[in-house]
């Protein structure tokens, strides 16, 4: 007597799909989780990175306060302070800063120095003088009216002036040493030294790459004439 297979009622029997399933389960379970047609959970997203944005600092604005710094410092080094009275009470030249290696050369360094030394001494109620004020306006069409002028020609000859402010710049591979100093014209005597170090970024750089020298005028040549005596 032979039993015949009967299929109960309700339960079909597995398919081929849910046999994969079950093996990978059995062999893979940290994989399968992923896939497992029957479960709830579903895997939770990896968390980003927070980024965290960069500040960009204003050069400008750093290389500003760094000399109004030295400005403060050359004013508590002077003896006598007083804008009326003191050690500048006769008036500040100010001059362009120079390069030490070479004091006939200079850049945008250092006549931007000089340009804003001459700002703070002037905000701090000294007496400055523009050597550089012309005689005349010269008016240009589509170019404008200019007042300042560098050739002798255009200038006054004279100036009377108690004190001269003017130093120095020394680049480093990283930064760039400022000295400053006020002289007194008559005797030579250093009323006041001051010295900051600014960082050598992308606008030092800038201002560095125009360095040039003073012309120096070439002497005439001389002509010797060999006597027969």
């Amino acid at each position: 007597m032979q039993l015949s297979r009967k299929r109960c009622p309700g339960k079909p029997l597995p398919s081929f799909l849910t046999k994969l399933v079950v093996l990978a389960v059995l062999f893979f379970p940290v994989q399968a989780v992923a896939f497992w047609p029957f479960s709830q959970d579903k895997p939770k997203p990896p968390s980003q990175a927070v980024v965290t944005p960069v500040v960009t600092v204003n050069e400008a604005a750093v290389l500003r306060t760094e000399i109004q710094g030295l400005a403060n410092e050359l004013f508590r080094n002077l003896a006598d302070a007083d804008p009326e009275s003191g050690d500048l009470g006769k008036g500040v030249l100010v001059c362009t800063f120079v390069e030490l290696k070479k004091l006939s050369r200079t850049s945008s360094l250092g006549r931007y120095v000089a340009e804003q030394l001459m700002n703070e001494m002037q905000q701090h109620h000294y007496d400055v003088l523009e050597i550089r004020k012309s005689q005349a306006i010269l008016l240009q069409e589509k170019r404008g009216e200019f007042g300042l002028s560098r050739k002798p020609t255009e200038i006054n000859q004279t100036v009377a002036a108690g004190a001269m402010l003017t130093g120095t710049y020394t680049p480093s591979k990283d930064s760039i040493v400022i000295n400053a100093r006020i002289i007194d014209n008559r005797s030579a005597k250093l009323l006041s030294s001051a010295t900051a170090i600014i960082p050598r970024n992308q606008l030092a750089e800038q201002l560095l790459a125009d360095s040039a020298s003073v012309r120096e005028e070439k002497p005439e040549p001389l002509y010797l004439k060999k006597l027969e005596l």
